[in-house]
């Protein structure tokens, strides 16, 4: 896969020695420990994704020189032909058990921090690790202005069930759905995945989610950035160096500012959702609020939950549901329950069509989908919830806000639209 990036780039490399396991029989540990071809490329974006980006890849071998290079103008792999080279990065390297290496071979992650980018803008880019050039990919920075129309994807949950972590092929269907939504809406913009993206964190689990994320690219070689929050299922450092960001703040909860005027508040429920997290909430939603037509959020364990008992989301209900409702938030996105859902709009604990918040999720990304509870108040017309693999895209422009649910076989789940909470003028986002 691919990467972009312009001007001068800060990239820092870091190498993760673990196990590999072949997905469908894959290839032995010793064909694969000599193996430094680039693979696995990807995009993050976290808070000013206008001028910044990191691109991951993996290699099956260490390697001795890892570059990128990269343009605003396709260069079809001829690395003398871009006008940028980022290269001499820093390495190193965990190492596991001899037995996991002698199963499953090493793999390394390689990270690139591109600090200088322009808005709104195609980068082309290659990998290349000792030689080896990856396919010619490219992305597209966001917008710093606040355009008439804008595409979000959501989902969560696509992790597999059990232990066996090879083949998954609701996962690859709904990665296939993903791609097929970008090439059909190019102004989609990121991926905000709302958590368990595999069974557990660790390599042998990680390696498939990686190899099957590369059915998201789209046929012309376009990568979505993810835009991440951290699920029950992610806890370990391997997870973090498959999301790394150099100098990162704070434990996965943090602001991406999408445009001029939309912002996306990640927040964290694997940790403490009171103190420092909170008072971070309420500052951040005092200080968005005034200057954004559209505030979000996503997480992963629900205040409102479409399985899980109703006494599960309290502690999400007790510390976010009250800032949110305070700061008039435009829409909630969470996950974990494995059910299609969508609330009625809610303020204050009850349903409240002129100035409640409306909730949707849970997770629907290939991990098998369980039977909700429609009984509850919440999910009363229009609000509903069922059992259903699907993805949102959410579609902004500048007097509403469409939300779309999308199944496996992009048949219509789920079509509705709010309107902003808060009129704000284009004067005041600037």
């Amino acid at each position: 896969m691919s990467l972009f990036c312009a001007g001068r780039v800060d990239v820092i490399l870091l190498c993760l020695l673990v196990s590999l396991v072949g997905v469908g029989g894959g290839t032995s540990a010793a064909a694969a420990e000599a193996d430094p071809s680039p693979r696995h490329v990807r995009v993050l974006w976290m808070e000013q994704p206008q001028h910044e980006a990191v691109v991951s890849w993996t290699t099956h071998a260490p390697g001795e020189a890892h570059r990128l290079y990269y343009d605003t103008q396709p260069r079809y792999g001829e690395l003398d032909d871009y006008a940028y080279e980022a290269g001499d990065l820093e390495s190193g390297a965990y190492t596991l058990r001899s037995a996991d290496r002698e199963r499953f071979g090493p793999g390394y992650y390689h990270h690139a921090h591109l600090d200088t980018l322009e808005p709104d803008t195609v980068y082309y880019f290659v990998a290349v690790t000792d030689g080896e050039v990856s396919e010619e990919f490219h992305f597209i920075t966001a917008p710093a202005d606040d355009p008439r129309r804008v595409r979000i994807i959501f989902g969560g949950d696509s992790r597999i069930a059990g232990d066996e972590p090879y083949v998954h092929e609701d996962r690859r269907n709904m990665n296939r759905r993903i791609a097929r939504l970008v090439e059909q809406y190019p102004d989609i913009l990121a991926f905000a995945h709302g958590g368990d993206y595999c069974q557990r964190a660790e390599w042998r689990y990680i390696k498939p989610w990686l190899d099957d994320h590369e059915l998201i690219v789209t046929a012309e070689g376009r990568i979505l950035p993810i835009i991440p929050a951290r699920g029950n299922h992610d806890r370990g450092i391997v997870f973090e160096e498959k999301f790394h960001w150099p100098g990162r703040e704070r434990d996965y909860y943090y602001t991406t500012q999408l445009t001029g005027q939309i912002a996306l508040i990640t927040l964290n429920t694997e940790i403490s959702l009171g103190g420092d997290q909170r008072t971070w909430l309420a500052d951040e939603l005092s200080e968005l609020r005034p200057t954004n037509r559209w505030l979000f959020a996503q997480y992963h364990k629900p205040a409102y939950s479409s399985v899980r008992g109703i006494p599960d989301g309290e502690s999400r209900r007790r510390n976010f549901v009250p800032l949110f409702e305070q700061y008039r938030v435009d829409l909630v996105c969470e996950s974990h329950d494995h059910a299609l859902k969508r609330t009625v709009p809610i303020r204050d604990g009850q349903p409240d069509f002129e100035a409640g918040i409306i909730y949707i999720g849970d997770g629907g990304l290939g991990v098998p989908q369980r039977e909700p509870d429609p009984s509850r108040w919440w999910f009363e017309e229009p609000g509903f919830a069922k059992p259903t693999h699907h993805v949102h895209m959410l579609t902004f422009e500048h007097d509403a806000l469409r939300v779309q649910a999308f199944g496996m076989d992009g048949e219509t789940l789920d079509d509705f639209t709010v309107e902003p909470q808060v009129q704000v003028t284009a004067e005041a986002s600037r």
